[in-house]
């Protein structure tokens, strides 16, 4: 066994024993149970545990990850790279997925049940190219790192409620000046296929990446966003044109410039963006599992607009915007549909 081959399979232990059995796989597909389990048993708290990748991800993807630091705050960066033979002609798209602890394993996942079926249609590599996956989380054994997320996730806001967040520019920073950089080198993807996707306070951060930097992604996949942060302000035009609040000179410039981008950014029909959100978060008084305690704090974090609200808010601005509802799902059930429909975009061949 040379060098590499022994790396590779102590990460693949590695992930083995971090990633333990919490989504359920079989024959390299997706389970229904686990997927419905999820859906209809979310809690109110993110379950902790790192999900576990299937082993026969090993047969399609090369599983890395890389260490970073910015700033004074740690990362890692988690990489799943097509195997040799699984594309051919097409270039790969790039899936960026934030939570990456918790979720670059299930996208990893999906991307290989996915992979799975079109094999057995004997349509794979004809008609999809599997995506190289990247997985934007920290060097931590919990699938949520709630401290760190809210810092990087969440855009300043004034107000004792928002003060451990704010971070949002420095982590765009991150992303834009150290990870994307290191995949570009490493990996070659296609330019017009980059994806970022993320649910809670990941679909938050997308939503701002979309509204400060449309230009660098072509794809935005936001589930279930936070948008009672900062009490909904970020679907507000104002919110952009300038503010009272102490921010960086390069905010700042961002938000006096959003307004141009956005409208480039509606021009470009390449650029989609996909909102997601569980029908028991539009409508909680519908659930059947619901307590009067957790109604009472959904209510208290209502924002004036909801996911449906952003998307129209979007779509009036001439963004290709499109909203879904998960049927009979709540705020976390919302996390595996979310990822099956970013991976699914990830794989179709690339918009005429």
């Amino acid at each position: 066994m040379n060098k590499s081959t022994k790396v590779e399979a102590r990460l693949q232990r590695l992930y083995t024993a971090l990633f333990r059995a919490a989504l359920s796989v079989r024959a390299g597909c997706l389970s229904a149970s686990a997927v419905l389990s999820v859906s209809q048993a979310a809690p109110a708290q993110p379950v902790q545990t790192i999900p576990a990748i299937s082993s026969m991800a090993a047969d399609i993807y090369r599983l890395s990850y890389k260490d970073m630091n910015w700033r004074g705050h740690s990362y890692r960066v988690y990489v799943a790279t097509p195997r040799p033979g699984q594309v051919r002609k097409n270039k790969t798209a790039a899936l960026y997925i934030l939570d990456g602890n918790a979720q670059f394993p299930l996208a990893v996942n999906a991307a290989l049940g996915r992979w799975t079926r079109l094999a057995e249609k004997g349509e794979a590599t004809q008609t999809a190219a599997l995506p190289l996956i990247v997985g934007l989380g920290y060097p931590e054994d919990k699938a949520y790192p709630l401290k760190a997320r809210t810092r990087d996730y969440t855009f300043f806001a004034p107000g004792e409620a928002f003060a451990a967040g704010g971070g949002a520019a420095d982590f765009y920073d991150f992303l834009r000046s150290k990870v994307r950089p290191y995949i570009e080198t490493q990996y070659e993807t296609d330019p017009d296929r980059q994806i970022l996707a993320g649910h809670s306070f990941g679909g938050l951060f997308a939503l701002y990446v979309l509204l400060n930097h449309p230009a660098a992604f072509d794809d935005y996949v936001i589930g279930s966003p936070s948008l009672w942060w900062g009490n909904g302000s970020i679907v507000s035009d104002s919110h952009w044109s300038g503010s009272s609040a102490p921010e960086r000179e390069t905010d700042v410039a961002d938000r006096n410039a959003s307004a141009g981008r956005i409208s480039r950014a509606a021009g470009d029909q390449k650029k989609h963006v996909m909102i997601l959100q569980g029908e028991y978060e539009e409508n909680p008084e519908a659930d059947p599992n619901m307590k009067p305690e957790r109604l009472a704090r959904m209510q208290q974090r209502r924002s004036p607009t909801d996911a449906r609200g952003l998307d129209q808010w979007l779509r009036a601005r001439g963004l290709d915007s499109q909203f879904a509802l998960v049927s009979k799902s709540g705020h976390g059930g919302v996390i595996p549909v979310m990822i099956d429909t970013a991976v699914r975009q990830a794989l179709q061949k690339k918009r005429p």
